[in-house]
């Protein structure tokens, strides 16, 4: 019973993450948690070590350093202020950050898009007087959308595309009708959403602020992040191929490295870390083998269509009660025994991700983006967010079930 508490206690910490008396983020959460577990006897120290999973970790580092040079160098402010300086009108503006936002998330973890694209746009719309939360919510879930293309788009895709072995060009073509669909689907609910707005022209075209872009650091960048590209598309194992080129890029960058390691998301690395712990402490209860049975007992039975709604709407709920990562960590043992695993996969990372729009606190790319607007003394609020966000994610949902089970 004490580790099925702890766990518990961990969740709720982690859904919450303030309490009376109590201030923790999921990371801090999780690591009490992962600590707990080890203290009250539940697993052993070694059992803690071996529970953590290497590849996840190992892959995640790689990619965040390149990501992380590219950041040094501006790369992303530099995009984004190239697109808006071709922008005339607000819906046009409107459609390049929700396709500008979710391409580059695609590759480029969502996260990171929304940390630094907010402050540009935010400045760019200071400029023209127009009210910035219709974008600002275009922002967030566009990222989200677009990110659900590929394994590197974000961390609950990163976590299914090494337990599932997925090959990257094989995740990369079932997903894209769904990324595609999707995107469209929430630009033209933004649109309707905010059509009052969205009617006349700027009166002078945006002038976002000149970015100068590093181009030699960001040239390299890319080039290793197209190197690892074609290392996972000719079948090469995703934690090697990113630590290496990660490494690599560390090596050629000719640049302090502390300013890309300073950009790593060690925060999201201990969560991962610590979350490991806590699910094998629950394991070791056998409280994860009876979750496994009443959810195999539920969907095993029913064909691929019934399971997947079914698996959908399990990611739906938990996505956004405890996060998506979280919720999916719980699906681990879970979608192998399923009928058609693959398949079932493709499912969970669809639903987990579209359901990060649902809520504001649906997704870290939205409380990302919440957060760095509040600082620039722009208040996103939770009501007119879930305006948007529940009919998007149910409409990007069923377009998103729809596509896999006709593929």
């Amino acid at each position: 019973m004490t580790g099925i508490a702890i766990f518990a206690v961990t969740y709720l910490l982690i859904a919450v993450q303030r309490l009376p008396l109590v201030h923790l983020n999921r990371p801090a959460a999780s690591l009490l948690g992962a600590v707990a577990m080890v203290g009250f006897g539940v697993i052993t120290v070694e059992e803690a070590y071996a529970a953590v999973d290497m590849d996840v970790l190992v892959f995640l580092l790689g990619l965040m350093l390149i990501v992380g040079y590219l950041e040094v160098g501006r790369f992303f402010e530099w995009a984004a202020a190239k697109v808006l300086e071709r922008i005339r009108s607000p819906l046009q503006l409107l459609f390049a950050v929700v396709v500008g936002g979710g391409l580059m998330s695609a590759f480029f973890v969502n996260d990171t898009v929304c940390l630094v694209m907010t402050p540009v746009l935010l400045l760019t719309l200071r400029r023209l007087g127009e009210r910035p939360q219709p974008y600002l919510i275009a922002l967030a879930m566009g990222s989200n959308v677009g990110s659900v293309l590929s394994i590197t788009g974000n961390p609950q895709n990163m976590l299914i595309g090494i337990w599932s072995g997925a090959s990257f060009s094989g995740f990369l073509l079932d997903m894209l009708p769904v990324a595609a669909g999707g995107l469209a689907v929430t630009f033209l609910c933004l649109r309707w959403a905010y059509r009052a707005v969205l009617r006349d022209r700027f009166e002078q075209p945006p002038h976002p602020e000149t970015v100068v872009m590093d181009r030699s650091l960001v040239y390299r960048a890319l080039a290793l992040f197209a190197v690892a590209v074609v290392g996972w598309m000719a079948g090469g194992s995703l934690p090697v191929v990113a630590i290496t080129c990660g490494a690599v890029m560390v090596a050629v960058a000719q640049r302090d490295p502390a300013y890309a390691i300073e950009r790593v998301d060690w925060d999201l690395l201990l969560m991962f870390a610590a979350l490991f712990v806590v699910m094998r402490g629950l394991e070791s209860t056998g409280a994860t083998d009876w979750m496994n049975r009443k959810a195999l007992a539920l969907a095993g039975g029913g064909s691929p269509a019934e399971v997947g709604i079914a698996a959908s709407a399990a990611m739906l709920l938990l996505s956004n009660l405890i996060s998506n990562v979280p919720a999916v960590m719980l699906w681990r043992n879970v979608v192998p025994a399923l009928p058609e695993p693959d398949l079932m996969w493709r499912f969970i990372a669809m639903s987990s991700t579209f359901a990060g729009n649902f809520l504001l606190i649906g997704s870290v790319a939205n409380l990302i983006v919440a957060e760095r607007a509040e600082a620039y003394g722009v208040r996103l609020s939770f009501g007119e967010y879930a305006r948007v966000g529940v009919p998007v994610t149910l409409l990007t949902m069923a377009w998103g079930i729809a596509v896999l089970l006709l593929k």
